[in-house]
């Protein structure tokens, strides 16, 4: 048995009872033909394009374990019923595809950052500004980086 992940797009035209209505009859499905492992709510976004006139959809990742010909079989199905929007079935590779929970958030400056939630709590992704940068800090460095090339007022 192999290891899949499921991406699949629900109209967002549904409420989230529905959704989750919806999502629950597409796990039940996975079961039968294989080891469902996990979902990953990816949450409601806007599509790029209009798919059946619905510009938004319920995104929704689904690992799970089957034999090649048990995919074939469920991809058939999914393409058969007419509450999706998308469906799409890959390998599931977890060095590609391991997920990253971020958070955003704004300061009262009107600063966004992103930061990293992990088990232990949340950190930051990227460094922290330091304070105001010299021009002729910034001329030093170039001139490092450069060596000494540059010929000033040209």
């Amino acid at each position: 048995m192999q290891k899949y992940e499921l991406l699949l797009v629900l109209p967002g035209t549904l409420d989230d009872q529905e959704a989750a209505a919806r999502l629950a009859e597409i796990v039940e499905m996975i079961k039968a033909h294989g080891q469902y492992l996990e979902t990953n709510n990816i949450g409601k976004m806007r599509l790029a394009y209009p798919i059946k006139q619905i510009r938004y959809g319920y995104f929704y990742a689904i690992v799970f374990e089957a034999v090649a010909p048990a995919v074939k079989e469920l991809e058939v199905k999914l393409k058969a019923k007419t509450n999706l929007l998308r469906a799409i079935v890959a390998h599931f590779k977890t060095n590609v595809t391991a997920a990253k929970k971020i958070m955003y958030t704004t300061s009262e400056a009107g600063v966004t950052t992103m930061m990293e939630k992990s088990e232990d709590g949340v950190r930051p992704l990227a460094e922290e500004r330091k304070g105001p940068v010299d021009l002729k800090d910034i001329d030093k460095k170039l001139d490092e980086i450069l060596g000494g090339d540059v010929i000033p007022g040209v």
